[in-house]
């Protein structure tokens, strides 16, 4: 009997949920509840899910060749060829987002005949072209040899109008020059100007132009009573109206008392030398 009552002493003390099986007491793990997703998740999902999927078709699109330049048009070239010109611009599969325009117009304006490049995006997949290209304007003698100049002084490779002025330089620093240099503009400002207006604004035309360094540029004017040319020193083109309106006025004055002059020297502002 007290063996029994041992032995069920011993059952009645397991612990709660404990088994006996074959002899040996088992255990049961503890249950783990795992937390529940919202009741809305599905509400926040969807939208996410979205997002995420416009954000990869858009870096695929943005870096798809659906979107690359593929049509480069060249405009206002008429020396330059569109082939040559395309070729520098190097634009053609970069990307209509992002093309590297500024290095393009860099390029072209290497090219001495180039004035100015004006590049503009044409979407959705092309960008068009503007060159201005240089035009002939006169002629710069340095020794021997002359050499085709616009308006702005730089060297051309191109033939020289009819009639175009010539601009003499007497005091020649370097040997020669090559298309794309740049002759001095100072001259150059004084020289457009003068042509273009003189008869207009003094009566007596350009008969011919020299340059020096030490004088800058000079002017040689058609003589009103047939006498030698006038020679007018400008100098450079600072107060370029300054000079021209003085020049008048001398020559004003000059006409009046029946002088003939042979030069105006107009680069010390209000001193003008005359002879």
């Amino acid at each position: 009997m007290a063996r029994q009552r041992a032995a069920g002493a011993r059952v009645s003390g397991q612990p709660a949920g404990a088994k006996r099986t074959a002899g040996r007491t088992q255990r049961r793990m503890p249950s783990i509840e795992m937390p529940r997703p919202p009741a809305n998740w599905r509400r926040f999902a969807m939208p996410i899910a979205i997002v995420a999927a416009l954000a990869a078709g858009g870096w695929w699109l943005y870096n798809s060749p659906l979107l690359s330049i593929q049509d480069v048009q060249i405009e206002g070239n008429v020396v330059v060829s569109a082939e040559r010109a395309r070729a520098l611009a190097d634009l053609d599969e970069q990307s209509i987002f992002q093309p590297e325009l500024d290095a393009a117009r860099e390029r072209l304006l290497l090219l001495p005949i180039v004035k100015d490049v004006q590049i503009e995006r044409d979407w959705p997949n092309g960008v068009k072209i503007t060159l201005t290209e240089r035009t002939a304007w006169g002629l710069w003698q340095l020794g021997a040899a002359q050499y085709v100049i616009d308006d702005d002084g730089v060297v051309i490779d191109l033939a020289a109008p009819a009639g175009a002025p010539l601009i003499v330089q007497r005091d020649a620093s370097i040997a020669a020059l090559a298309a794309g240099d740049r002759v001095d503009a100072g001259a150059m400002a004084v020289a457009t100007q003068l042509v273009a207006t003189a008869e207009q604004t003094l009566g007596r035309s350009v008969r011919s132009l020299e340059f020096s360094q030490a004088d800058g540029l000079t002017a040689f004017l058609q003589s009103t009573l047939g006498g030698p040319d006038l020679r007018v020193v400008f100098g450079d083109g600072q107060g370029y109206e300054f000079k021209l309106a003085s020049l008048f006025q001398v020559l004003k004055l000059a006409e009046e008392e029946g002088r003939t002059l042979s030069r105006v020297d107009l680069r010390f502002g209000e001193r003008v030398a005359v002879q």
